[in-house]
């Protein structure tokens, strides 16, 4: 069976190309379905993707067909150099004449779709500030800074020189000299296998660091210092210098990204209307042969 679309074949190919395309971020998002059903729905949204890109095609053709040999030469040359001598535009371009007549045919198409997409989204309006404000506050984990906590730390790497219960009484000792008033950035320097800035690692959220390592930090109070305790990495003792509680940012400081995301949410809207008009009168069929 054959897709046609306003009568217009479609190859089985494309649709199976599109299929691979979303499988990856498809099966991550459905993982809990079973596999045949998963793949019944992946085959169906393909097809219906190719459907609306079919559409979108023939409606860029039929609302913008006169597109100029010269802005097909220079979107070409635009391509051209931002892929450099080594890209696919010049290599299809020197691969004789048929290909070079598919390269500009495809040319053509994307400026016809491009200038139908500026012409949906035209007139979209700014979003507005309560919208805005709305957004921020349905979405206030996303644009939080997390907890952050400074730490530094002496480490003794597993060494062949010395056995680990040697290196654990040097850091049984080294404890006992800090918790004795011993400055903790002149022990990191005179000791530590990382002794650079005193042992300061500046400050991280959770996961930025091996757990062990976190589940001490971020339990301990600033200006604590840590029992002596092991990661994959050695032996460490840690002192926390501060700790910043999560907070969200401020929204000025993310207006921007905030409208960027209404604005692709309201264009991907009007894109959606255009294109359920256009399924509205279209002929779609399946067809033998």
């Amino acid at each position: 069976m054959t897709l046609y679309v306003n009568g217009q074949a479609v190859e089985q190919g494309r649709i199976e190309q599109e299929v691979e395309r979303m499988r990856p971020s498809y099966e991550r998002a459905f993982a809990d379905q079973p596999a045949e059903a998963r793949q019944r729905q992946l085959a169906e949204w393909a097809r219906e993707n190719v459907i609306e890109a079919v559409l979108f095609a023939q409606a860029a053709k039929r609302d913008f067909a006169a597109v100029t040999e010269a802005d097909i030469d220079a979107l070409l040359a635009q391509l051209a150099e931002q892929q450099g001598p080594d890209g696919i535009v010049h290599q299809r371009l020197s691969a004789g004449d048929a290909e070079r007549q598919k390269v500009r045919s495809e040319a053509a198409e994307q400026l016809r779709t491009e200038r139908l997409m500026q012409r949906i989204t035209a007139d979209l309006p700014a979003p507005k500030d309560n919208a805005i404000g709305r957004y921020y506050r349905q979405h206030i984990e996303r644009f939080s800074v997390p907890e952050m906590v400074r730490a530094a730390h002496i480490i003794l790497h597993p060494s062949a020189e010395c056995t680990a219960a040697q290196q654990k009484e040097q850091m049984e000792d080294i404890l006992r000299q800090l918790r004795g008033g011993a400055d903790f950035a002149a022990m990191a320097k005179a000791h530590s296998a990382c002794p650079e800035r005193g042992g300061d690692l500046g400050y991280f959220p959770r996961g930025q660091m091996v757990e062990p390592f976190e589940e001490v930090v971020f339990n301990l109070a600033p200006g604590q210092i840590s029992d002596v305790f092991a990661t994959e990495f050695g032996l460490h003792i840690a002192k926390v210098l501060d700790k910043k509680p999560a907070a969200p940012c401020p929204l000025e400081q993310v207006r921007p990204v905030i409208v960027n995301e209404l604005t692709a949410q309201a264009r991907d809207k009007a894109l959606e209307h255009f294109l359920d008009a256009e399924r509205q009168k279209a002929v779609i069929e399946e067809k033998r042969g």
